[in-house]
């Protein structure tokens, strides 16, 4: 069974295994071309002769000659081929991986759309980690307004863009997610100077003052050792700070102050209000075929991200499928009693309309979700899909829930759906009512 990998199309193995053997057979016949003149042209007197004789195999008849010598041949090629593959792929690849399909994911994943996927936190990590079983070319648009805990220390301390957000998007697309979790996300509980950080962002740090300071080629140096499939690229590399007007007409500084606040959150906006955005995330989103806003905190996760100068122009500009993923519960102290229009038009207060066509919203509605963590269910039933239609944008339902943790996303079923909704808005653009209508 693991050897019919080898016969799927696409791979790239099939046609040099046929150079192989059409040099091989040209060579053959060369040989035996040659073989031909000696035997008629040339006289072999005495012992010499006889041995000449037998190992020439003149004794049998045709065509039994003929068959006998090409399936020694044919054992040999075979036998040798195989020896040598193995020889050397057991120092690159475990003798117990299956190479076949190794080469077949390899190969698809190659094959997958070009994916931009814009926000933050906890959201984008789960987001990630459904997209990477599909495609490599993933670009993950982060935001660095954090200022809390492990990141908002080292922020202050080293002058660093906060790392935590990359962080999370690092363990989520390593190769080996399992193993890279835990390790990125171990924090130190005892030490003075290091209670409270993450390895992960230990390590960020470490690698952009390897790399004189600079916290892109850090990052990206860290993802080479890491085997990350796809780029991370914080949305600016400037020294942002979120700050948000609330209900009550104050002004709160800093990301972790906000969520702490308790009171609704009237407008956000990052200071300095003219930060740069990062020129490879622009090029990024431009040339991508699907973005995805979300999901995540609107107000932490995703705002930060299109507050920066060009990201939502870059955003707006892009001929790629374009989809808002609504949080399955709402956030307490952030988006209390929001429904998927509301959410939306907290993101068309701050950027303006036209920045996506669709919503992706959870279809399941029988969860029961723990009352003590004030958190309640995003539905989106039919008057809501009526509002979000007159905003311009359609709502695409599907099963998206983790049924082991409610209030998120299911990585696998978040990122089937996302890009079903892709290949079907890139196929028909005035037609999804039945996206995720069987989900």
């Amino acid at each position: 069974m693991r050897s019919r990998r080898w016969l799927t199309l696409g791979i790239g193995i099939k046609r040099y295994l046929v150079l192989i053997f059409l040099g091989t057979v040209v060579l053959a016949l060369a040989l035996a071309m040659f073989l031909a003149y000696v035997y008629r042209n040339i006289d072999v007197p005495g012992p010499a002769g006889t041995v000449i004789w037998y190992v020439t195999l003149q004794f049998l008849a045709h065509p039994f000659r003929e068959i006998t010598v090409g399936a020694l041949g044919l054992l040999a090629v075979g036998a040798g081929g195989w020896l040598l593959v193995r020889s050397v792929l057991s120092v690159v690849v475990d003798p117990n991986d299956d190479l076949a399909e190794i080469l077949y994911q390899s190969r698809r994943l190659q094959r997958g759309p070009r994916v931009v996927a814009i926000g933050g936190g906890t959201g984008l990590g789960v987001l990630l980690r459904g997209l990477k079983e599909h495609t490599n070319h993933i670009t993950a648009v982060v935001t660095v307004a954090d200022d809390g805990g492990s990141s908002g220390r080292l922020r202050e301390e080293l002058n660093l863009l906060p790392p935590g957000d990359v962080r999370q998007c690092l363990a989520a697309l390593a190769d080996s997610e399992s193993l890279m979790h835990d390790v990125m996300e171990y924090r130190f509980r005892h030490g003075a100077g290091l209670q409270g950080h993450n390895l992960g962002n230990l390590l960020i740090a470490a690698m952009a003052d390897i790399n004189d300071g600079n916290f892109e080629r850090g990052v990206n140096a860290l993802s080479d050792v890491l085997r990350v499939r796809g780029r991370i690229l914080p949305s600016t590399l400037s020294n942002v700070r979120l700050t948000a007007e609330m209900s009550d007409g104050s002004i709160v500084r800093g990301e972790s102050r906000i969520r702490a606040a308790g009171k609704p959150i009237v407008q956000v906006f990052v200071e300095p209000r003219h930060a740069l955005a990062n020129g490879e995330a622009v090029k990024e989103i431009l040339a991508a075929d699907l973005i995805v806003l979300g999901p995540g905190s609107v107000y932490t996760s995703v705002l930060p991200n299109l507050l920066i100068n060009d990201i939502a122009t870059a955003v707006r500009a892009s001929t790629a499928v374009k989809a808002y993923v609504c949080n399955v519960a709402t956030e307490p102290g952030e988006t209390d009693g929001y429904s998927p229009s509301d959410h939306v038009r907290s993101l068309t207060k701050h950027v303006g309309p036209g920045l996506f066509e669709f919503v992706l919203a959870n279809s399941h509605t029988r969860i029961d979700l723990a009352p003590a963590n004030g958190a309640r269910l995003v539905t989106c039933d039919p008057s809501v899909q009526v509002e979000l239609l007159d905003t311009g944008v359609q709502a695409v339902l599907a099963d998206v829930v983790n049924p082991a943790d409610p209030r998120h996303h299911h990585p696998a079923a978040l990122a089937s759906a996302l890009l079903d909704l892709c290949a079907e808005a890139s196929k028909q653009p005035a037609a999804l009512a039945a996206v995720g209508a069987g989900r």
